[in-house]
């Protein structure tokens, strides 16, 4: 091989390096995929034109920022968790993309064109007219973003800055030859393919780094892997005993090394974070007050401080995952030369493979499909691929599949397991926010609830109709809620028990924790009787619907005698008031103390399982309507609508949410816009006469998850 196609090949590896902490090298017994040995020789650099490749597909990635974090999925697609305080975590319907970073209020997304994407607003730089210079950078490889300011590795080996340069953190039009950047609060680093590095702006003194292969920066804090395995930090931690290391991560927090044997070592300034115990991690980001970790199946784990839920990545699946025997979220068009890299970093295994059903391996230029099996290391199978909306297992998603679906439900013409399952190809957002899907079987036309597991075929039906007619998207990573949490144990058991259980709600700080119910005879039963279907006047807590909607009702009874039911969302609602001790003194008068402060953005988000989907819910607006009000400008209006007021348009929408801000108690200064899905939960009055004459207590709520 000559030596400038060697050259290339390394700086490729190392630029996969820099974009997602991962390759497939071997170290030890358990071989981690994280990264190149060696970096070439100052001899050996390019004088230009270094051509950075980026990588075939994503294969995984998270980044940490201030009050938020995001995982890049394989499937070039990305999650997000935290706070949404300026919209940084709008990057739902982001595609194509191939390196993510983070900032305070600011996530940067490089696509697989060399193009930015940018979430939340132009306040995360200096002025909008940066933050639209951003965003029309082209020919990036990768991005770093500091406190204010932006910076772009371009495939040239050259940079780009833009933002706050008051320390000339953006001087870096003269740097070349570049395979990384990185960027803290008011400086920006750059990693040579020599292997040492230029800075910018308040740079801490790195001049005497070498044999440097990837660099990492955040707050005041720079860190650096070397070629041998160990870690230069700038902050004076003691790294000393760090050795075979295959990524490092740097930020206000602290410096993390992830060793190749897929532990971790860290420098924090938190010494009561421990993440001595954590196993087969291959990639970690560090914010501001929190550590993300990227372990070798996808899954992430968060660390450090979590008031704005940033640490709550427990729903990051960021590689295809094993569901049962299915291996699902490969990317559609994918070839098997793309997807086998995502294979490998998966199970880490260099032999691992895709076979056919005759056992003979899948040809590189074949496509990704539904029925072809995953094989590790000396042809173990793993699980069945499945591509969601591939019904008929070749490669692509159309119109022919959903047919092969509508034959399978009028014709009884069989679908194989692997099919059934590509058929459920329910989109987060369809999942979310549309009530009922429809289809027309045996010549009628049909409405059919979604939530049903018997009905997802269905609704895989319209889901991939839209998707051919380019209307709509297929979520590759299935069913968006595939965390095991409690309350998605508790409705699976109480579902088992009592098939008119819908979801689930427990609230943290309360003694609310119940089934939601739903009599489907529409005869408010739950009103009265509980969840053993005794009659009661506490009832149950129960749904107004049997399916998703727009604006999702949930209602129970103000159990003042016991407490019980919904009675302590009063309590939540005084004590945020200033209230010492429960206003309802007859039955109650218990002292108000250790209840969740709504002034802490975790407090004010709500886990709710309804209609088997598992989501977080922010509330955004609460308050209590006294007695004599108009029944049709607050509880029609707030739970039935858009029947009664007809809100179905997107001004009607906002002026419902506006009323609903306007009236509210609390200033919960919540981001909200009418494509939100909403939740409005509400309880009786105080006083049993009131809530007859319509006081109700009301909690709103929008999905944030």
């Amino acid at each position: 091989m000559k030596m400038k196609q060697w050259i290339a090949l390394l700086l490729a590896a190392l630029v996969a390096f820099a974009m997602a902490g991962c390759n497939n090298g071997e170290n030890g017994d358990q071989p981690i995929d994280v990264g190149p040995s060696n970096t070439p020789g100052a001899e050996e650099t390019p004088n230009a034109g270094l051509n950075l490749a980026q990588p075939e597909a994503p294969i995984g990635m998270v980044a940490a920022g201030s009050v938020h974090s995001v995982g890049l999925r394989a499937d070039g697609t990305a999650v997000s968790a935290g706070h949404d305080t300026v919209g940084q975590r709008d990057v739902s319907d982001w595609k194509n993309v191939v390196f993510i970073a983070a900032g305070e209020i600011v996530t940067a997304g490089v696509t697989a064109e060399g193009g930015l994407l940018l979430a939340g607003d132009g306040t995360a730089f200096a002025d909008s007219a940066s933050w639209e210079a951003a965003a029309a950078w082209t020919g990036l490889s990768s991005v770093a973003v500091g406190g204010s300011h932006i910076v772009g590795l371009k495939a040239d080996g050259t940079a780009v800055a833009v933002g706050n340069n008051s320390a000339g953190q953006c001087d870096v039009s003269g740097w070349s030859n570049l395979v990384a950047v990185a960027a803290g609060d008011a400086f920006t680093l750059g990693l040579t393919a020599s292997g040492t590095l230029v800075s910018a702006g308040t740079a801490p003194d790195v001049s005497a780094w070498k044999d440097v292969t990837a660099i990492s920066a955040g707050g005041e804090v720079a860190a650096a892997l070397t070629n041998t395995g160990t870690a230069l930090v700038s902050n004076g931690a003691d790294v000393s005993a760090w050795n075979g290391l295959a990524a490092v991560a740097a930020g206000a927090f602290g410096v993390v090394g992830v060793k190749a044997d897929g532990t971790v070592v860290a420098a924090l300034s938190d010494t009561t974070v421990d993440l001595s115990a954590e196993t087969n991690v291959v990639a970690a980001s560090v914010g501001a007050q929190h550590v993300v970790l990227m372990h070798r199946d996808g899954t992430a784990a968060g660390y450090g401080v979590n008031d704005d839920l940033q640490c709550a990545v427990d729903r990051f699946f960021l590689r295809p995952h094993v569901e049962d025997q299915f291996l699902i979220g490969f990317r559609p068009g994918m070839t098997i030369a793309e997807a086998t890299p995502v294979l490998k970093a998966l199970t880490g295994s260099e032999t691992a493979f895709f076979a056919k059903e005759d056992g003979t391996a899948a040809a590189e230029t074949d496509l990704i499909a539904t029925g072809l099996s995953a094989c590790t290391a000396e042809g173990t199978p793993l699980a069945t691929v499945v591509l969601m909306g591939d019904v008929n297992g070749d490669g692509a998603i159309t119109e022919d599949d959903a047919q092969a679906i509508m034959n399978y439900l009028q014709e009884g013409e069989q679908l194989s397991v692997a099919a059934m399952r590509a058929a459920r190809a329910c989109d987060d957002e369809d999942w979310a926010k549309i009530e009922t899907f429809k289809a027309t079987l045996d010549g009628e036309e049909k409405t059919y609830y979604t939530y049903t597991d018997a009905n997802r075929m269905i609704a895989g039906v319209n889901v991939i109709r839209a998707y051919v007619a380019g209307t709509g998207t297929i979520a590759q990573y299935g069913d968006w809620n595939r965390a095991t949490t409690t309350e998605e144990s508790k409705f699976e058991a109480c579902y088992a028990e009592n098939d008119d259980t819908v979801g689930y709600i427990m609230i943290e700080g309360t003694n609310i924790d119940y089934p939601i119910m739903f009599d489907s005879t529409g005869k408010w039963y739950y009103n009265d009787y509980t969840f053993d279907k005794e009659k009661k006047e506490s009832g149950s807590i129960y749904a107004y619907y049997y399916g998703y909607g727009w604006n999702n009702a949930v209602t129970g009874h103000n159990s003042r005698p016991s407490g019980s039911m919904f009675h302590q969302l009063h309590h939540l609602q005084e004590f945020n008031l200033g209230e010492t001790t429960c206003l309802h003194k007859k039955y109650c008068g218990k002292e108000l103390v250790d209840l969740p402060d709504f002034n802490v953005y975790a407090n004010r988000v709500w886990t709710v399982n309804l209609y088997g989907v598992e989501t977080r819910y922010e509330i955004f607006a609460m308050y209590e309507t006294e007695a004599g009000v108009s029944l049709s400008d607050t509880l029609y209006d707030n739970a039935w609508w858009g029947s009664e007021n007809q809100r179905t348009t997107e001004e009607g929408v906002q002026e419902w949410i506006d009323k609903q801000l306007e009236l509210s108690e609390f200033a919960f200064n919540a981001n909200v816009s009418p494509d939100n899905t909403f939740l409005t939960i509400f309880t009786c009055g105080n006083e049993s006469a009131d809530a007859k004459e319509g006081a109700r207590l009301y909690f709103f709520l929008h999905r944030v998850d």
